[in-house]
């Protein structure tokens, strides 16, 4: 754990080392979306509107960042809360696709626990990713996580997607299952958690801005509810 710490912390040093030569690789990325409630792989959190603020920084082919899920309008005490630090690094080709490996460390504040505190008990989990995203021919999209460090179940979430975009509206097709039993995905054994699709729409503001109008509709046959969400981005 001290050895990815201090990696991820050398990591940032030099983006951030990049970024003030004005090295002209760098991406700095911040942003914020407002989404009616949060829904995770299938999973409500909160019951309530979700504020979810964002920042990375990335050259070539890495980034690294922070996430974050803050509800509003919750009768919930403490109200539900997450901030994520993530990794990952990407390669892309011009005729198979792009491949990319991730890592996610998922913290809840609204657990009251020390951010510092990573054992079994602490208020993280780790989770390591691969991805891969087929060439504009065919853009599949397959995804597998595994939760490697405080999940006793070591919880595992495969997903499928497909993007096609009708009448200026991107969309995105998914199915993700779990195929084991897992407290983390709220199942008892393999299951289908995730079906959906997303609509993505960019209105038209002023000549220089446009605002993504976001609709998602959500079914996890496996705990049989469905939601229906609506988000924008800044």
């Amino acid at each position: 754990m001290k050895a990815l710490i201090k990696f991820l912390l050398t990591a940032a040093s030099l983006i951030i080392f990049f970024c003030c030569s004005s090295f002209p690789q760098v991406r700095v990325s911040a942003g914020a979306d407002i989404y009616s409630r949060y829904n995770w792989r299938g999973l409500d959190f909160g019951d309530s509107p979700s504020f979810q603020p964002s920042l990375s920084l990335g050259i070539v082919g890495f980034v690294i960042g922070a996430w974050g899920a803050y509800n509003f309008f919750s009768d919930s005490i403490p109200v539900y809360s997450e901030n994520d630090l993530f990794a990952s690094y990407s390669i892309t080709t011009a005729s198979s696709g792009s491949f990319s490996i991730l890592y996610t460390d998922y913290y809840y504040p609204s657990s009251g626990l020390s951010f510092f505190k990573y054992n079994i008990n602490g208020s993280h989990v780790l989770e390591a990713g691969l991805g891969y995203s087929g060439p504009v021919s065919f853009p599949i999209q397959l995804n597998g996580y595994y939760n490697f460090k405080n999940d006793p179940d070591k919880s595992a979430y495969i997903q499928v997607g497909y993007p096609v975009t009708v009448n200026e509206i991107s969309l995105l097709f998914v199915a993700g299952f779990t195929p084991a039993a897992s407290a983390w995905y709220a199942t008892t054994k393999a299951g289908l958690i995730n079906l959906g699709i997303a609509a993505t729409k960019n209105v038209l503001i002023t000549d220089k801005f446009n605002l993504p109008v976001h609709v998602c509709y959500i079914l996890n046959p496996y705990l049989k509810q469905s939601f229906l969400i609506a988000g924008i981005s800044l």
